[in-house]
C-alpha cells in the first residue's frame, strides 16, 4: 500500500511511526510522475527497484532528460491536507548530480489561469541535495510564512481582489532539475507529519490574509507559480454561454481520448492504475471522494447536488463536468424538464460552474441545444449488429447532435446486471461452480469501432465493482487495464483526427474504418466474424486493404504489437493494397507522407507496452486453462457429442509457454505477438463449444436465436450442469391458454395487450390474421411504419410499440422457458427489428430478430430468484411487419426419479 498509517506496531523507525503517511516506494506501481517543466523533459525510464534504496531496501528509479531551464517538477501526489506550520514532509533522494529541491505544491482552489481555467498552484521549496552519489533526506515544513509571499505574488499577478482563500497542499514537489542532458534519481522513504485533510468537521482553515511587502521570487522563479498537472490534461477558455454567464464550454480535456469508468466503489488509486483518466459517480461527488480524486489524479463527472455545499467548494477541481441521464432514460417526454434543470446549474456560484453532460436515448438535438457534450451509448453487443451498421448509428446520431456539440460514446463494459444474477441463482440451485471467461473481445472491437467517430471519451458502464473479487471482476479489470492502454498509444492522433469514408476489404469478414489526422491516416480494422458476443480473429486467413494508386510511395505501420512496425503497401493494377495476415479482433494501421511519423508512434507505443503485454499474457493464459477444464467436463458428463479441439487447445498452450519465456525477458512485442495467435485459438475453441452445446439438444435453432444464461455470460461449464433443461423433456405444458393466438378476440379479452408510444413520426398496428400462420387457425401481426419521410431509425429512439402476453406466476429459483415463432419484413436499417424478451431478463437479455422471412423459432431460458409474474414482450424497433405464433411460457417440472427396487438385507 502507499500509505502505511502509525497502526504499524513497530514494523518502521521511530519517524516513519510517527508519521501520517509512509511510502516506502519499494513496490509497483511507481508514485512520483514528472508534472511541469520548462526544459522540454522527458521520461525515459521508470521503474521500482527491489533492491539499491536506503539501507539496501527498493526505491524508485526516474531517468530523465532535459534541455537548458530551470524546472523539471516531479509530484507525489497526496490526499488535499491543510498548509500550516506543523506540516512536515520528508523524502530521501540519491542523484550524480547535486542540486534537486524538495517542496510542497500548494493549490488555490478560486484562482483561476485565464487561459487554462485551472486552479493556479505554487511550489514551496524546503531543503537542496548536496551530496551527490548519496541519499540524502530532504525536508519542507513551516509553510506559512512562504505561503503568504506566494499569496502576494497571486495578488500581484490576479489583482488585489483575487480569491485566495482556503489554499491546501496536494502533492510533494521535487525540482530535479540539475542541468541539461541526462538525469536519474533514486527516490525513497517518503512521508508526511501532520496532515489534516481538507474538508474535515466542514471547514477549511486558511492561512491567515497577509500583505506583506517582503521580497517575492526572485527572477527566473517566476515558473513555480503555475497551473498543476492534472492527466496533464488542459481545459480551453472560458466563452459565453447561452445566458451570458461565462463557462467552461468543454466538457472533455483538450487533445487526447480520454476513458472514463462507471464508479462502483473501487479504490480510485486502482482505477487510475487501469489507465482511466475519470470516473463517472452515481451520485453528487462527497469530500472524500474528492480528496481522493485529487490524490489520484483523475477527473470527476457526477450528477450536480441539488444545491451548492460550501464545505467541499475548495475541492471541486477535479469536477470536470456535471452529468445527468443515469437513473431514468432522457426521452421525448423529458427535454423540458432537462432544460430546466440545466438552467437551474447555470444560475450556480462560479465556483460551481461545470460544463453540462448529458446522456439521452433519442431527441438528440433536442437535448444537445441544452448540452455541452452529449454522451452516445453503443448497442449491446447482444444485438449482434455488424461493424458498419455499428458505424451508421453512430453517424446518424452525430448528425442529429450536430458540430457545435462534443460527444463521448459509451460502451458496456460488464454482463447485464440480470444476468449475473441469474446465473448466480443457477449455481446455488443446482450446485454447479460458474467457471467461465469474461468475453471481452467484442467490449475491444467495439471500442475501436467508436474511435471512428474520433469520439472526445469513451465511457465504459459498469454493473459490478471492478474488486467485488470475482474472477470475472479480475478478468474485466486485465481486460479494461489492455483497451485503455490500446487507446492511449494513439489517443492525441485520435483526438485530432477527422471521420473518412472507410476502405473496401478483401478476405476474411472485417471492416476498415478511416481516420484522417492532418494528412496521415488510420485505419481501423475490426473483425465482423461474430455470434451475438462473440468474435473471432483472422486465425490464419489473410484480409486486403483495398487503397487508392497515391497509396503506393507512402509509409505504413501496423500498431498490433504496441510497436511500429513496418508494413509494405503494394501496387496493383487499380490501385494499391495492404495485406494483413492473421489479423487481430482489431488492428490499427497507420499511412503517412513522413516517414519520421513511425519514430513518435513508436515511441508512444512503448509507454503502454509492457503493462499492455502483461495483461493480454495473463489473460490468454486463464482463458485458455478455462476453456480446457469447459471443454473436459461437457465431453465427460456427455453434456456434448462434439469431439474436443485438442490440436487448438495444445497449440494455444505451446505458444503461451513461448510467450511466458519472452515475456520475462522483457520483450513486450513478442509478447504480444505469441498472445494473439493462443488468443484466436482459444476464442474459437470456445465458440465451438457454445455451438456444440445448443446443437446437440437444438439442431433446428440458430445459436442467435437462442438465449441461455449460462452460455449468454460466458460460463459453458455451468451451462453444462443445466444442459439437460435444454431437451423438451422435464417441461410442463405453455402456461399461457391463448398462447396459441388462435381467437379473433385475443387482443380484446384474451389477456394479450399492446401498447403504442405517441409519436407524431410514426404510426403502428397490431391486428389478428387468419392467414398466414404458423400452427392453429390465426397469429398476430404487428406492423410500424413512419409518417414523414425518414426512417423511425433504431435502438431506443426506434421503438414504436410493444405486444405483451398474460403474465403467469412463477415460484422462487424455477427454471423458466419462453418460446416463440417469429416471421419479419423490412427492418432494414441497422439495430431495428422485432426486440423479443421477458421480464426476467429484460431488455438487455432479449433477441433482436429481423432479416427472418422464414418461420424462426425463438428460445429464452430463464431462472427466477424469487416468487414473480412472468410475461413475454414483442418490441417492434423501426420501420417493418413481423407476425407472431405459438408463444409458450413453460416450467421446469420433470417426473420423479422412479423408486429403486431396494430389498431389506435383514430377515
Amino acid at each position: 500500500m502507499i500509505a502505511v498509517l502509525v497502526t504499524v506496531f513497530g514494523l518502521l523507525d521511530d519517524s516513519a511511526a510517527r508519521a501520517d503517511l509512509f511510502d516506502s516506494l519499494d513496490a509497483y506501481p511507481p508514485r512520483w510522475h514528472l508534472d511541469t517543466s520548462d526544459c522540454d523533459a522527458r521520461v525515459i525510464d521508470h521503474k521500482n527497484l527491489a533492491g539499491g534504496g536506503v539501507d539496501g531496501g527498493g526505491c524508485e528509479s526516474l531517468t530523465f532528460q532535459a534541455g537548458v531551464g530551470s524546472e523539471s517538477i516531479l509530484i507525489y501526489p497526496i490526499e488535499p491536507v491543510r498548509a500550516f506550520n506543523d506540516l512536515v514532509a520528508n523524502v530521501s533522494i540519491m542523484s550524480a548530480r547535486k542540486g534537486a529541491r524538495v517542496g510542497f505544491r500548494v493549490r488555490f482552489p478560486f484562482v483561476r489561469d485565464p487561459q487554462t481555467r485551472r486552479p493556479v498552484a505554487a511550489i514551496i521549496y524546503g531543503a537542496t541535495y548536496e551530496h551527490p552519489g548519496k541519499f540524502q533526506s530532504l525536508g519542507i515544513g513551516n509553510v506559512e510564512r512562504e505561503l503568504r509571499i506566494k499569496i502576494a505574488k497571486l495578488r500581484s499577478v490576479h489583482g488585489s481582489d483575487a480569491n485566495v482563500k482556503n489554499p491546501y497542499i496536494d502533492g510533494i514537489a521535487i525540482n530535479a532539475y540539475s542541468g541539461p542532458g541526462t538525469t536519474t534519481l533514486r527516490i525513497d522513504q517518503v512521508s508526511v507529519r501532520g496532515m489534516i485533510p481538507v474538508g474535515d468537521h466542514g471547514r477549511v482553515e486558511m492561512v491567515p490574509p497577509s500583505r506583506e511587502t517582503e521580497t517575492v521570487d526572485a527572477p527566473g522563479e517566476n515558473a513555480s507559480l503555475q497551473v498543476p498537472r492534472l492527466l496533464q490534461m488542459r481545459r480551453p477558455a472560458a466563452s459565453p454561454e447561452r445566458s451570458g454567464q461565462n463557462v467552461v464550454v468543454s466538457a472533455f480535456p483538450q487533445d487526447n481520448v480520454i476513458r472514463i469508468l462507471e464508479h462502483r466503489g473501487e479504490p480510485l488509486d486502482w482505477v487510475r492504475s487501469l489507465g482511466f483518466d475519470a470516473v463517472l459517480l452515481s451520485r453528487p461527488p462527497t469530500a472524500d471522494l474528492l480528496r481522493d480524486a485529487i490524490q489520484s489524479q483523475l477527473l470527476v463527472y457526477a450528477p450536480p447536488p441539488v444545491a451548492p455545499d460550501p464545505t467541499i467548494a475548495a475541492l471541486l477541481d477535479p469536477v470536470m463536468a456535471w452529468y445527468l441521464g443515469g437513473g431514468v432514460a432522457l426521452d421525448n417526454s423529458r427535454v423540458s424538464q432537462t432544460d430546466q434543470t440545466v438552467r437551474r446549474l447555470r444560475l450556480f456560484p462560479e465556483t460551481w460552474q461545470r460544463p453540462i453532460v448529458i446522456a439521452p436515448v433519442e431527441r438528440w438535438a433536442g437535448y444537445a441545444s441544452v448540452a455541452d457534450a452529449i454522451v452516445s451509448d453503443a448497442a449491446l453487443r447482444s444485438r449482434g449488429l455488424l461493424a458498419a451498421e455499428q458505424t451508421l448509428l453512430y453517424q446518424d446520431r452525430r448528425a442529429r447532435i450536430g458540430s457545435g456539440t462534443e460527444v463521448a460514446v459509451a460502451i458496456e463494459s460488464s454482463p447485464p446486471k440480470k444476468l449475473a444474477e441469474m446465473n448466480r441463482s443457477i449455481s446455488a440451485a443446482i450446485g454447479a461452480p460458474p467457471g467461465g471467461n469474461f468475453r471481452w473481445h467484442s467490449m475491444f472491437t467495439q471500442v475501436v469501432q467508436s474511435l471512428e467517430q474520433s469520439p472526445r471519451a469513451i465511457v465504459f458502464r459498469s454493473h459490478e465493482s471492478l474488486v467485488s473479487g470475482s474472477v470475472f471482476a479480475h478478468q474485466r479489470s486485465m481486460a479494461l487495464s489492455y483497451v485503455n492502454r490500446f487507446v492511449a498509444m494513439m489517443g492525441p492522433w485520435i483526438a485530432s483526427s477527422r471521420p473518412s469514408a472507410a476502405y473496401r476489404i478483401q478476405g476474411a469478414a472485417y471492416r476498415c474504418g478511416r481516420l484522417d489526422a492532418d494528412g496521415d491516416q488510420f485505419l481501423l480494422l475490426t473483425s465482423d466474424q461474430s455470434v451475438r458476443d462473440q468474435v473471432l480473429a483472422g486465425d490464419g486467413r489473410a484480409v486486403e486493404i483495398l487503397l487508392p494508386p497515391e497509396m503506393v510511395h507512402r509509409t505504413a505501420w501496423r500498431l498490433t504489437n504496441f510497436s511500429a512496425q513496418r508494413i509494405d503497401i503494394a501496387p496493383t493494377p487499380t490501385g494499391a493494397r495492404i495485406e494483413i495476415v492473421s489479423p487481430d479482433v482489431a488492428e490499427v494501421i497507420v499511412i503517412s507522407a513522413d516517414s519520421s511519423l513511425g519514430a513518435r508512434l513508436n515511441q508512444s507505443a512503448r509507454r503502454f507496452a509492457a503493462r499492455a503485454a502483461s495483461d493480454r499474457w495473463q489473460l490468454c493464459v486463464d482463458q485458455v486453462r478455462q476453456i480446457r477444464q469447459d471443454w473436459d467436463h461437457a465431453v465427460s458428463s456427455g453434456a456434448t457429442e462434439a469431439i474436443m479441439p485438442v490440436d487448438l487447445l495444445t497449440a494455444a498452450r505451446r505458444t503461451l509457454d513461448d510467450a511466458e519465456a519472452v515475456f520475462r525477458a522483457g520483450d513486450a512485442e513478442a509478447t504480444l505477438r505469441l498472445s494473439r495467435r493462443a488468443d484466436a485459438w482459444s476464442v474459437r475453441s470456445s465458440l465451438q463449444l457454445s455451438q456444440a452445446l445448443l446443437s446437440g439438444t437444438l439442431p433446428s435453432f440458430s445459436p442467435r436465436h437462442v438465449s441461455s444464461p449460462p452460455l449468454d455470460e460466458g460460463r459453458p461449464t455451468l451451462q453444462t450442469a443445466w444442459q439437460p433443461l435444454m431437451g423438451d423433456e422435464g417441461w410442463s405444458e405453455s402456461l399461457i391458454a391463448t398462447g396459441g393466438l388462435d381467437q379473433p378476440e385475443v387482443l380484446s379479452s384474451g389477456g394479450w395487450t399492446f401498447g403504442q408510444r405517441k409519436l407524431v413520426r410514426a404510426q403502428s398496428d397490431a391486428r389478428w390474421m387468419s392467414r398466414g400462420f404458423f400452427s392453429g387457425q390465426g397469429a398476430i401481426a404487428l406492423s410500424a411504419a413512419a409518417t414523414v419521410g425518414e426512417s423511425l431509425g433504431g435502438g431506443y429512439e426506434g421503438t414504436i410499440a410493444i405486444l405483451s402476453s398474460p403474465t403467469v406466476r412463477i415460484q422462487p429459483n424455477q427454471a423458466v422457458r419462453v418460446d416463440a415463432m417469429i416471421r419479419t419484413i423490412g427492418f432494414g436499417a441497422p439495430h431495428q427489428g422485432i426486440l423479443v424478451y421477458d421480464n426476467l431478463g429484460g431488455q438487455e437479455m432479449g433477441i433482436l430478430v429481423r432479416g427472418a422471412t422464414d418461420w424462426t423459432p425463438i428460445r429464452l431460458y430463464r431462472q427466477s430468484t424469487g416468487e414473480t409474474e412472468v410475461r413475454v414482450m414483442f418490441e417492434v424497433i423501426g420501420d417493418g411487419e413481423a407476425v407472431v405464433d405459438e408463444v409458450g411460457i413453460r416450467v421446469w417440472d420433470p417426473a420423479p426419479l422412479p423408486a429403486l427396487p431396494l430389498r431389506s438385507i435383514t430377515p
